[in-house]
């Protein structure tokens, strides 16, 4: 015999619960929340981005590598193969590609904040980790990095 639903609820046991909008232009579109209440997510990963970027105290502009792990609320239902209805990381890789092309970096850390500030302009983006890898300025020497991780100050 299956337990019952909690009260006000009218689900069988199990199955996720529709609640929260997930965007002002889609009154349609609920984020699925799993028994518990915890949202529904599901993981965006872009790896290998790699851009130019001028570093104060460095001449030239060396090329920096950028990873990106963004855990964003799931579309509801159905998970349609729509643009409007999935998060898409395109939007993130030209905010990053102007990130890196109109500012003077200090250093990894800071370009790491800034990259993980963007992301979560996105009202989908419930959080992100951002590691970034700078060269070294000598030949065989390592490198400058910075791996940091944030998270929506109002998670569903």
């Amino acid at each position: 015999m299956s337990a019952s639903p909690a009260a006000g609820e009218s689900r069988p046991q199990g199955r996720p619960v529709r609640r929260s909008c997930l965007s002002d232009h889609s009154a349609e579109r609920h984020a699925i929340v799993q028994p518990g209440g915890a949202t529904l997510t599901y993981t965006i990963l872009v790896r290998g981005f790699t851009a130019t970027v001028a570093l104060a105290g460095r001449p030239g502009r060396p090329a920096v590598r950028i990873d990106l792990t963004l855990t964003v609320t799931h579309p509801g239902a159905g998970f349609p193969d729509n643009i409007a209805a999935v998060m898409s990381y395109e939007d993130i890789v030209e905010e990053l590609r102007r990130l890196c092309a109109d500012e003077t970096i200090p250093g990894p850390d800071y370009l790491a904040e800034r990259a993980a500030d963007l992301c979560l302009t996105h009202a989908k983006v419930q959080r992100v980790r951002v590691d970034v890898e700078l060269p070294s300025t000598a030949a065989e020497g390592a490198g400058a990095g910075a791996s940091i991780t944030r998270a929506q100050q109002n998670g569903l």
